[in-house]
């Protein structure tokens, strides 16, 4: 993707709770272990979100389109809904234990046969590099999910690599460089947006087979592709896959208005041609399930709209009510808690920021006003208990 689209977390304020007299003990309730006073407002979405349990309403799908709240403190939601399962567990995951240099040479899969360990070449490179930056050039460091590995494999037309036994990369030098040539100056296809092109020289299907054909490699056998983008060019053509892990059908979260130090956001990134893939990333993808907690019932949408009219009432969150939310879907909400990634199984009702960006500068009233009250359009909503996870 040429363009990249970033915002501004919207900050959602909690009110503050003052407690005086002599009362009773009030409920308590943790966020983080952090033990505080449970508001009215916390009761009202418990009381919502035990309405179904038990119930097999999860698993409801169709069309939903209406608006949530008020006109003047609504969230219009215009969205296909998918069937989710009834229950659903919270995944923490650690580096992977198994990786060595059998596995990279597989992914290597050199035709020449003459593997070397490039890694140290590699460090040595790279320590040269920062060596020769200006002090506030340098890269800060930040926690990050893994270990301190590295290993990279090259036969000088292929590259492998896996770092901190959670990202993996691999380069096919030849097919990359023929991408690389036309990729700023071929027209750009958003597929996602705008559909399969009718000419391309191969299709979407193909190149996700090609892409899950060399992901079997690593054991992994499903991922959640969000935007795909097609370039073509006199003899060349390819495909650029951006994608996120995925657990029982259910990937992880993709879309995040900014990100900020220390977040972790498993990611994928492929360029794919007809005839093999040319390049592949797999950043903070690649963990290992190390905990599954007990399965909790997940929220119909239905209870979903009913939270949040409540946290709408309340002022937690603000919306534009003639603004389109034009997704909704069950996805994993990844939190670092170093060393462990959590994903939490979260409703996430969105518009994607480029489409918003787009209707805003376009003219678009009421897209205008999103960005001048610094309205919700991208809510993550714990899938479970109800809990507003994030909303900006």
């Amino acid at each position: 993707m040429k363009k990249r689209c970033y915002n501004v977390f919207m900050a959602v304020i909690l009110g503050a709770c003052v407690l005086t007299g002599c009362q009773e003990t009030p409920q308590v309730s943790a966020d983080q272990d952090v033990l505080h006073a449970r508001s009215a407002l916390e009761s009202e979405v418990d009381a919502v979100a035990a309405e179904g349990a038990g119930t097999n309403g999860a698993e409801q799908s169709g069309t939903y389109d209406a608006v949530v709240g008020t006109e003047e403190n609504g969230i219009w939601i215009c969205a296909e809904i998918s069937a989710v399962p009834q229950t659903i567990p919270q995944l923490t995951l650690r580096e992977r234990d198994d990786w060595d240099g059998e596995l990279l040479k597989a992914l290597l899969d050199s035709e020449s046969g003459r593997v070397e360990d490039v890694t140290a070449e590699y460090l040595a490179q790279r320590e040269k590099e920062l060596s020769e930056m200006d002090e506030e050039d340098i890269p800060s460091e930040w926690p990050r999910f893994g270990d301190d590995s590295l290993l990279m494999f090259s036969d000088g037309q292929k590259e492998a690599s896996f770092a901190r036994n959670s990202c993996a990369s691999y380069d096919d030098k030849a097919l990359k460089e023929e991408c690389t040539a036309i990729y700023k100056t071929a027209p750009e296809i958003d597929v996602t947006e705008n559909g399969e092109c009718d000419s391309a020289k191969f299709s979407v299907s193909h190149a996700e087979a090609v892409l899950l054909e060399k992901l079997a490699v690593l054991n992994i056998e499903e991922i959640s592709i969000f935007q795909v983008y097609y370039y073509e060019l006199g003899a060349t053509a390819f495909y650029e896959l951006r994608f996120t892990p995925s657990y029982e059908k259910v990937g992880v979260a993709s879309e995040f208005g900014s990100i900020s130090i220390g977040e972790v956001h498993p990611d994928g990134m492929a360029w794919v041609t007809e005839n093999g893939v040319a390049m592949l990333r797999l950043e903070d993808f690649c963990g290992r399930i190390t905990e599954q907690s007990e399965e909790g019932t997940v929220l119909t949408f239905s209870q979903v709209t009913d939270i949040l009219g409540k946290y709408l009432e309340n002022n937690t969150l603000c919306g534009v009510s003639q603004a389109k939310l034009t997704h909704a879907e069950l996805v994993y909400y990844p939190v670092f808690r170093d060393p462990d990634l959590i994903l939490t199984p979260v409703w996430h009702i969105y518009t994607p920021l480029k489409q918003g960006l787009e209707s805003a500068e376009s003219g678009d009233a009421a897209w205008n006003a999103v960005f001048e009250k610094a309205a919700a359009t991208n809510i993550y909503l714990d899938a479970v208990t109800g809990k507003l996870i994030e909303a900006e």
